[in-house]
């Protein structure tokens, strides 16, 4: 059962040894970190958020590129197309003014057959253009979606940075405050202190006065009843000195023993009751 007892009592000593005082400004710190946290997270989010805008403008660029080099190109195969149009019409004419003349009519063959490799270049062209559009399109959409997606990123960083500020701005207001409290509470300790000192230092004074006027009168009374004995102890001498003295003379005179006799008697009733006082 000891040994249980020990057991028993051996974490409540090491929990009172783990136990640490209470920090002021615990919440105030807390409230920092988790704004810097937050922070953290959206800068992250914003830079991102900047990447994602930036890769999206340079597929929009290149997209862009793309659709007007193709728009170019289905401008181009138009001009060639007309341009092979118009000669083979002009080789029609020709051909057929000059009866059907072979010449004339292999170069209209030729032309014709380049008119329609033109149409199919057109259409090609074209075709691309379409592809090229769409892809424009969804590039600039995605360009849209990635510049909004940033803004709402720096908005959100924008109040994450503000949050932060508020809370250092707390901590570093309340730990002037804390300071100043503790300033102010240490040096009321401090003055209370002096003040105790002080008071201590007077009640000591006054209790040794106080004792050196009892130590005083006592030693005077001492003396007084020193002097008082000394001076009873003296006139019950003399007394006694006296009575002597007197039993002496009633040995010595006979005669006067009646006289004697009640002067004794006299002198033994003031003897004892000096001795009485």
């Amino acid at each position: 059962p000891a040994t249980k007892a020990k057991e028993v009592a051996a974490p409540a000593t090491k929990a009172k040894e783990v136990a640490k005082p209470v920090d002021p400004l615990a919440t105030e710190k807390a409230g920092v970190e988790a704004a810097k946290v937050k922070y953290s997270a959206t800068s992250a989010a914003t830079s991102k958020a900047k990447k994602a805008v930036a890769d999206a403008n340079t597929a929009y660029t290149r997209a862009d590129s793309s659709a007007e080099s193709a728009e170019k190109k289905v401008v181009s195969s138009r001009k060639s197309l007309i341009a092979a149009n118009d000669k083979l019409a002009d080789a029609k004419a020709k051909e057929g003014a000059n009866g059907g003349n072979l010449s004339a009519l292999k170069e209209v063959e030729t032309l014709a057959s380049k008119v329609g490799i033109g149409k199919d270049t057109l259409k090609i062209a074209e075709g691309e253009l379409k592809t090229a559009k769409a892809t424009k399109a969804t590039a600039g959409k995605s360009l849209a979606d990635a510049t909004s997606a940033e803004a709402t990123a720096t908005k959100a960083e924008n109040t994450a940075k503000s949050s932060l500020d508020s809370a250092n701005k707390k901590l570093t207001d309340n730990t002037q405050k804390l300071a100043a409290a503790e300033k102010k509470a240490a040096e009321q300790k401090a003055d209370a202190e002096k003040k105790a000192a002080a008071a201590a230092k007077k009640k000591a004074a006054a209790e040794k006065k106080a004792k050196g006027i009892a130590d005083k009168k006592a030693k005077e009374a001492a003396k007084k009843a020193k002097e008082a004995a000394a001076k009873k102890a003296k006139e019950v001498a003399e007394k006694e000195k006296t009575l002597k003295a007197t039993e002496q003379a009633e040995k010595d005179s006979v005669t006067k023993a009646k006289t004697l006799d009640a002067e004794i008697a006299r002198q033994k009733k003031e003897l004892v009751k000096m001795k009485a006082n």
